[in-house]
């Protein structure tokens, strides 16, 4: 049986962002570009990104990510870790984890027209239990939703979403959610 995934647990209860009305197509367009620009952010982190191979499209997100590191200083520790709650048993990728300024932070990268800071604030809380949880003595203290604009409009915009009481949302969501896939065999 394979573990829930963070993103399919908010999204089964009703936690995730609302894009009803919005065509098939541009929201099938938004993931590919979104996920496009992920995997650039990630490589450059480990060293293997060839920019110019960057689509035309993603180069705007890629180039306010470059400009949120020289206006942030943040350092990466990991990019895309699997992180699996040992005790709660739900799986999550957050973007990055790393460093801003003195704090050990979760950043996840929101390249979209506008940003839901209410399901971010969800996801990131359930990404730093995980993480903490497998990191005791290394906790994140700080989760961030980063906004890099899709269409060249300028900089990083940084929305921090650090909240306690989401963790326990989440796992509100988790029960929620475990109980429907209970009902569903």
């Amino acid at each position: 049986m394979s573990l829930p995934s963070v993103m399919q647990i908010i999204k089964a209860v009703g936690l995730g962002p609302n894009y009803a009305g919005v065509p098939k197509e541009i929201l099938e367009h938004a993931r590919l570009r979104g996920q496009a620009l992920h995997l650039a952010i990630q490589f450059h982190h480990e060293g293997t990104l060839d920019e110019s191979s960057l689509h035309a499209e993603v180069q705007p997100g890629f180039q306010s990510y470059l400009d949120f590191l020289a206006d942030t200083g943040h350092r990466p520790i990991v990019s895309e870790p699997e992180l699996i709650h040992p005790a709660w048993q739900y799986v999550g990728h957050p973007d990055r984890v790393g460093w801003l300024g003195t704090d050990r932070v979760i950043l996840d990268w929101k390249h979209v027209a506008s940003v839901d800071r209410q399901a971010g604030r969800v996801q990131l809380a359930a990404y730093r239990m995980a993480w903490n949880a497998l990191h005791p003595t290394e906790p994140v203290s700080r989760c961030f939703l980063v906004h890099l604009p899709t269409n060249g409009d300028g900089r990083a915009r940084l929305h921090e979403v650090t909240d306690p009481g989401a963790e326990q949302i989440f796992l509100a969501a988790l029960v929620v959610f475990r109980e429907l896939q209970r009902r569903q065999t």
